[in-house]
Formats: structure tokens, sequence, C-alpha cells
């Protein structure tokens, strides 16, 4: 039977999506060899070991993404001696449960959902669990260097710089971001330097006041309006004009810091 146009789909994301399947509950390993590296060695791209002593279960996954790779490959009949159940997990639509031995399952991959549907159960088969792979999974687990997912360094960096465009974007959103905040504090700290600049002004205003012997520890706007009414030069008309422009500027600055520290 002619297989369906199937959907396209990389291995890393099939071997992510099978990590997810069996999560914490039984012990997930990508790229598992059956024993240490020699001539005519086999190699899982994934590997499921129930933690079951009565029940023992091993599962083997060989991944295919596209017809020429499935058709070429007939090695996985290698695998059968080493794992309990065998199922080739493949994008939707990309071979048909037909078109493999009665004992393999089938899982089908949906790109878009990112799930894994079981078309074919495989069958359940005894085995003698073989002691190589088994010591072999052992020495892996405690390699520090090793990238999950990944056959090699080649394919990490090359599924890195397929995500590249992704980072950017996240990228750009975080940025325009921190440029909002930035741009933001720039208001408040200019606003916080005109503050600090309209203090220093009082400051000497009111030296010049105790200079002319005009308390204004209480009651400043009082007295400052006293001694303005008095005949005094034209010039202290514009000096409590600016003064008090000076007070009413330095009011709303306090009420804006404080507005401010209420909020962060």
């Amino acid at each position: 039977m002619k297989a369906a146009k199937a959907a396209c789909a990389t291995s890393n994301e099939i071997k992510i999506a099978l990590a997810k399947k069996h999560g914490n509950s039984e012990f997930f390993i990508t790229e598992c060899k059956n024993g240490p590296t020699r001539t005519g060695m086999l190699q899982f791209d994934g590997i499921a070991i129930y933690k079951s002593w009565a029940h023992p279960n091993i599962v083997g996954y060989e991944i295919k993404v596209s017809r020429s790779d499935f058709q070429r490959d007939n090695k996985f009949f290698g695998y059968m001696p080493y794992c309990h159940e065998l199922y080739f997990v493949v994008p939707t639509g990309l071979i048909d449960r037909m078109e493999l031995p009665n004992d393999i399952g089938l899982i089908f991959y949906n790109p878009e959902k990112k799930s894994l549907t079981t078309k074919k159960k495989a069958i359940h088969r005894n085995i003698e669990i073989n002691a190589d792979m088994l010591l072999y999974i052992i020495m892996n687990r405690l390699e520090s260097d090793r990238l999950p997912f990944h056959t090699s360094k080649a394919e990490y960096w090359q599924d890195w710089l397929e995500n590249k465009i992704t980072n950017r974007d996240l990228g750009y959103q975080v940025n325009c971001k921190l440029l909002n905040q930035i741009q933001e504090l720039e208001k408040e700290n200019s606003r916080y330097r005109r503050f600090k600049e309209e203090q220093s002004e009082l400051s000497q205003i009111r030296e010049i006041l105790k200079k002319h012997n005009l308390s204004t520890w209480r009651n400043a706007p009082q007295v400052i309006d006293v001694a303005l009414t008095r005949s005094y030069p034209v010039e202290l008309d514009n000096l409590q004009a600016g003064l008090r422009e000076s007070i009413e500027v330095i009011e709303r600055l306090k009420n804006s810091s404080k507005q401010n520290e209420e909020i962060i």
C-alpha cells in the first residue's frame, strides 16, 4: 500500500517528543549503542527502559524522516535481540503500517502539534537482556560532554542555526522592553536632576533671606510675603515670583517622586 504524503519533521524533534513521552517514569536515552565501539556495532536512535524488576521492558526506536532513508535501511532486523519491543517513529504518513513486519510497531509524529500517535502496537517479545548494552548505557550516562538528542556537535550546531531566527526574535522583544525601561529611567533621572537643581536654588534663596534677617524656618510663605510687601526695590517682586514658581515646581517633583516610590 502506498503511504500518504508525509509532513516534514527533523530527527531531533522526534527525539524530544519521545523524551517527553517517557518523562520521569522510564529511563530514556538517544543514540544508544549495543556495546563498545567495534565493527558491526548497532546504534538505536532511542531506547526506553521501563523501571520494573518483575516485568522488564526495553523499547527500541528507529527514527526515519524520509522515504529514501526508510527504503534503503534494513539494519533494524539486527535490533530485535536487544529490545522487547521495536518501533519505527516517522512523520505522519511517511510509511504505512503494512510496510513493516508484523511484530514491529509504528508511531506517527505530528510536527504541528508535536505529538506522537501509535498507529500499530509492537509485539512484546521475550529476550535475554544484553549486558554489553546495559554497560554502555551506564558508561554513556557518565559522559559529561554529551549533547542530548544529537549524534554529534555538528548536528547540535545545525539545530542552533535553524533556531537562530527564533532566538533573534526573542532578543528583539527583550531589547525593545529594555529600551522602553531605559527611556523611562532617563526621564525619571532628568526629573530628579531638575529637582536637585531647584533644591540648590532654594537653599541659595534661603541664605539670601537670612542675610537680610528674614527667618524661613517656619511659615516661610507668610514671612516672604510680608517681606516682599515692604517698600523694597522692585527686584524683590521678581524674586517673589521666582521663589513661588520654584516652590511649586519642587512640590510637584516631590509628589512625583512619592508616587514613583509607591509604584516601585
